[in-house]
């Protein structure tokens, strides 16, 4: 676990709680390139040209989380919304001048990369952790947020820590990185797997499970809206989260890569954070889990589900 990633998991819960009084848009009021009405006149150039076959199409097609508050969720208004939606119409702003020429497809954790493959989006931005291993499925982006895998329990369940797992049922989502994690490193652990968070968080309330195991960040929003249940563990595989284009694409890498530098050079992350977050000691905290012009994340060389 990196230095201080527990600090930001009290950030993180304020910040669901906060999300969960957003308005309904979920969309940003910048003059570049934000959403309601605020399109740019054209494209900006991020240091790299979009592929031809993007161009061609007039849109962005792009596989995002659609039950992952706040981060990508759809709200009261059957709406795309949340922070990696809010960074999905800042890159069509800069492919094409208009924050709405983009195509969002619901993933999961188990179809996101086979969606990517066979083409039915140009990448993926879906709250994916890095792991040496997905890298050699998908090019990672450079990262643009971080996280752990953590517990979600009933508060009256007595687990505190993963040690008490072994040989009892726990839930996860297929393809996750918590699934991955407990695959190697609690092999005795019977894993329940959903293909969908509300049919996870279900699963637990009914007690068919002792622990949800899944990103910390996920965990606390569910915690912050359901007060009978608590998050708890040392975070594991904890490890940032980057966006995925087909292995050995480079041109669509280059321009993703392009597009990010030019949102952390303008501060667009932080900038996102601070109209959900009005906590300054919040903002404090997440300041050091965003990309900024003076703060780069990086993969850590080594695997990330280390046990």
């Amino acid at each position: 676990m990196k230095p201080g990633h527990g600090a930001v998991v009290g950030a993180v819960a304020a910040l669901a709680l906060v999300a969960g009084c957003s308005s309904p848009s979920g969309g940003s009021s910048s003059s570049e390139g934000g959403r309601n009405g605020s399109a740019t006149a054209s494209p900006v150039d991020v240091g790299a040209p979009l592929p031809d076959a993007v161009q061609s199409r007039g849109r962005l097609a792009v596989g995002v989380k659609c039950d992952y508050p706040p981060f990508g969720y759809i709200d009261e208004s059957a709406k795309h919304a949340g922070f990696e939606i809010d960074i999905a119409h800042r890159m069509a702003s800069y492919a094409f001048g208009d924050p709405d020429a983009l195509e969002l497809t619901c993933v999961t954790g188990s179809n996101r990369v086979s969606f990517l493959t066979s083409r039915r989006i140009d990448l993926i931005e879906a709250t994916m952790n890095y792991t040496p291993e997905r890298a050699e499925t998908v090019d990672f982006s450079t990262p643009y947020f971080d996280s752990g895998v953590k517990l979600l329990v009933p508060k009256d369940s007595g687990i505190t820590s993963f040690a008490q797992l072994a040989g009892r049922p726990v839930i996860t989502t297929s393809g996750a990185t918590a699934s991955l994690w407990l695959t190697r490193c609690m092999k005795n652990v019977k894993q329940s797997l959903f293909t969908e968070t509300s049919q996870a968080l279900t699963a637990l309330k009914q007690k068919r499970g002792v622990a949800f195991a899944q990103d910390d960040t996920l965990l606390l929003d569910l915690a912050a809206k359901n007060p009978g249940l608590e998050v708890v563990g040392d975070a594991k595989a904890d490890s940032p989260w980057g966006m995925g284009v087909r292995k050995g694409d480079a041109p669509m890498l280059a321009w993703v890569n392009g597009a990010l530098a030019h949102m952390r050079e303008s501060d667009y992350f932080w900038k996102e954070f601070k109209k959900t977050v009005t906590d300054d000691s919040v903002r404090r905290q997440f300041a050091k889990y965003v990309p900024r012009p003076d703060t780069e994340l990086a993969y850590p060389s080594g695997s990330t589900l280390r046990c």
